[in-house]
């Protein structure tokens, strides 16, 4: 073997890899070896930011120790009784009561290993997804998406990582199907759509904007086979998930405390939490990406039909219709559950958009270099922007109660009180507290396995439901003895007292879950103010940001 093959062969092998046409010019070729270092590049930094977003998550916050717990439950009764109190489907329980039974729960980070998996996982999807659509490099979707900074909750304990994984391979599986019906490819297809509605309850609205998608795009094509097996599949997934009707019912019946204004402006305003500061100026980038799709997508549909474009007519269809349907479904599912959702819940959304916009920018792309140097550009522009809100994202602790727990389990004394206000900090408090102080919440909830709204609105009703915790913060007092509080501290003026709102939803305010919360913080912060006379902040410096829905301070107060 001479020297010069020893450079070539392996040049050749790349090339070949990364899809480089050798009948390109010489330009074209440049242009083809930046846009594969370009996607390297983007791979490395996203690879790298999961692995240290593995080692500075930490312990875990409330909303992933719920979903533990439940994976943790003894029966399928009990837990089939508690899956009401928490977001998602049976298959992500199923999937992590294994990783526990196999060892994977013996620690919090052999449960992010499991994390980092998925989130990698999500990244295969990704590619999966993008080649079966005849994608070369998915450019777009890596910057645009897989470097978004919520999807690094794909790495937690939650199902959205999952959820988000199996509705791209449920893409790109349907696709695959759709080009050549064969009967295994079709089964594929189906399996991966079973799971995938069996992950996140968001998803079954995708599968059947998709599915319909692929039906119109069968009835393009004036063939009824590519119409039938879609619906097929998507008729035979809603069929499956009709035994989770019973568990909405059953939220239904306590919910409405969690109730938001859902409309338009609202739901943008939450979309831009998945790209945290960035989260405006991302928006009106996917706004303006699609609106430039569905122009580019009405210009193919309206051109005269020959044979050579007929394909990439069907793909145009099929990427209309599922546009505009998971759009539509989506808004009205978020319409339906009506919560304060945060950035991730977008993410299965998000996915399927990225692919299905970038396969019309592609499109264009494959007709000349100008629009693939503008691509580049938008790219490493793209990759500028978000880099740093991503970095940060990667390096924030989930919560800082077990710090908390930590300082109170060597500074409390035996016969001190720790209040926790909100409620909600005690699910996490009781996995982290290793100690014997009495400790309650606001108000107090007894169950913490998850989180029990359902109870929170029972106690909205009650006449007096702080009262508990008024005596027990007063006896404490008297006695000489300290109370640490968890969470928010707000001091009334002296003339101030507190407001103290009648049972729901006999008030002015129905059954707002936030307003009663702050109602009862006031309570809180009265009793201390007239029983207590010393107030300290207790300081637990730490290098890394953290989460800012688990963040709470921590207060010490005496009557000394």
């Amino acid at each position: 073997m001479n020297s010069s093959s020893l450079f070539t062969k392996p040049i050749n092998f790349i090339s070949q890899c990364a899809w480089i046409d050798k009948a390109a010019t010489k330009n074209e070729k440049v242009i083809s070896w930046i846009e594969l270092v370009s996607a390297a590049v983007l791979m490395l930094i996203i690879i790298s930011l999961h692995v240290i977003f593995l080692f500075h998550a930490g312990p875990l916050w409330r909303d992933e120790v719920c979903t533990v717990n439940l994976a943790n439950m003894s029966s399928i009764t009990q837990f089939w009784q508690n899956l009401q109190y928490d977001s998602f489907p049976v298959l992500w329980y199923i999937i992590l009561k294994g990783w526990i039974f196999l060892g994977g729960g013996k620690t919090d980070m052999v449960l992010r290993v499991l994390g980092l998996a998925v989130g990698l996982g999500v990244l295969s999807a990704l590619w999966y997804a993008t080649r079966s659509f005849g994608i070369r490099l998915p450019l777009i979707s890596l910057a645009l998406f897989a470097l978004c900074p919520a999807i690094f909750i794909g790495d937690t304990m939650r199902a959205y990582g999952m959820g988000t994984l199996l509705i791209l391979l449920s893409l790109g599986a349907i696709w695959r199907a759709f080009q050549n019906p064969a009967t295994w490819r079709i089964v594929a297809a189906w399996f991966c759509v079973l799971l995938s509605v069996h992950c996140l309850y968001h998803n079954s609205f995708l599968t059947f904007a998709i599915c319909s998608g692929a039906a119109v795009a069968g009835l393009y094509r004036r063939q009824l086979k590519l119409t039938i097996f879609p619906l097929g599949i998507g008729f035979l997934a809603a069929l499956s998930i009709l035994p989770y009707f019973k568990i909405m019912s059953q939220r239904g019946e306590w919910s409405i405390i969690m109730n938001a204004p859902v409309d338009l402006p609202w739901i943008i305003q939450r979309f831009q939490l998945a790209f945290e500061n960035s989260g405006i100026l991302f928006t009106w980038i996917w706004a303006l990406l699609a609106l430039l799709v569905f122009a580019l997508l009405i210009i193919l549909l309206v051109k005269p039909v020959s044979n050579p474009v007929r394909p990439q007519k069907d793909t145009a269809v099929f990427i209309l219709v599922t546009l505009l349907l998971g759009i539509a479904a989506y808004i009205i599912f978020l319409k339906i559950l009506s919560y304060p959702t945060q950035g991730w819940y977008y993410l299965p959304l998000m996915a399927v958009l990225v692919v299905l916009m970038e396969k019309v920018i592609d499109l264009i792309c494959q007709r000349g270099m100008a629009a693939r140097i503008i691509r580049i550009i938008f790219i490493i522009a793209i990759t500028i922007l978000i880099s740093t809100d991503s970095w940060t994202t990667a390096h924030t602790r989930r919560t800082n109660v077990d710090l908390l727990t930590a300082r109170l389990e060597t500074h409390a004394d035996q016969n001190d009180l720790i209040v926790i206000r909100p409620f909600y900090y005690g699910i996490t408090f009781k996995r982290y507290y290793k100690g014997n102080i009495l400790w309650i919440t606001v108000p107090e909830i007894n169950d913490l396995v998850a989180t029990r709204q359902d109870i929170l609105k029972s106690i909205m009703t009650q006449n007096d439901p702080l009262e508990p915790v008024r005596r027990k913060i007063i006896k404490t007092l008297q006695n000489g003895h300290r109370v640490w509080l968890i969470g928010s501290l707000r001091f009334l003026q002296p003339a101030e007292m507190p407001v103290i709102l009648p049972p729901a939803p006999h008030s002015l305010y129905g059954w707002d879950e936030v307003t009663y919360q702050v109602a009862w913080n006031q309570e809180v912060s009265y009793t201390l103010q007239k029983y207590g006379n010393k107030f300290a902040v207790v300081e637990i410096p730490f290098k890394d940001p953290v989460n800012k829905l688990e963040n709470p301070s921590l207060f010490v107060v005496s009557a000394e």
